[in-house]
């Protein structure tokens, strides 16, 4: 099965007041043959949230370049749609189940893909039951 997984499930892995033992047991479970999938905003997404940690010292500089190693080792499926059609349907998602663009970009590849999704977004997690996608526990 096809999964897409967005910026705040990742970061539970290493944010220390975001770890949760059952995002860490998600990814234990990924083997070789998992298809993964991120929207290419996800790296522009986990650089901010990364450089903001940062900025904050909750990480270090090598910490940070550690986790982008590791991410990178997970060899996520990249998706790089955009276009009209791609941005009438994002802004489709955002007026339907009122959520932000950035989030409705995962809801729309979750639903492209026909895959189920890991976010500990609430409002996400809601939209995606609503929209027939079901959320990774």
């Amino acid at each position: 099965m096809i999964t897409v997984l967005d910026c705040s499930f990742c970061a539970a892995l290493f944010l220390p007041h975001e770890k949760s033992g059952g995002v860490l047991e998600i990814f234990r479970s990924f083997d070789d043959a998992a298809e993964v999938l991120v929207p290419v905003r996800f790296w522009d997404e986990m650089t901010e949230l990364l450089s903001a940690a940062l900025a904050h010292k909750r990480l270090k500089y090598s910490d940070v370049l550690e986790i982008i190693r590791l991410l990178d080792r997970y060899h996520f499926g990249t998706d790089v749609s955009f276009g009209a059609d791609y941005s009438g349907r994002i802004l489709d998602l955002v007026r339907l189940y009122n959520l932000p663009p950035a989030a409705a970009a995962y809801l729309e590849l979750a639903v492209r893909k026909k895959a189920r999704i890991g976010s500990l977004n609430g409002t996400l997690r809601t939209a995606c039951r609503s929209a027939g996608i079901k959320p990774l526990p």
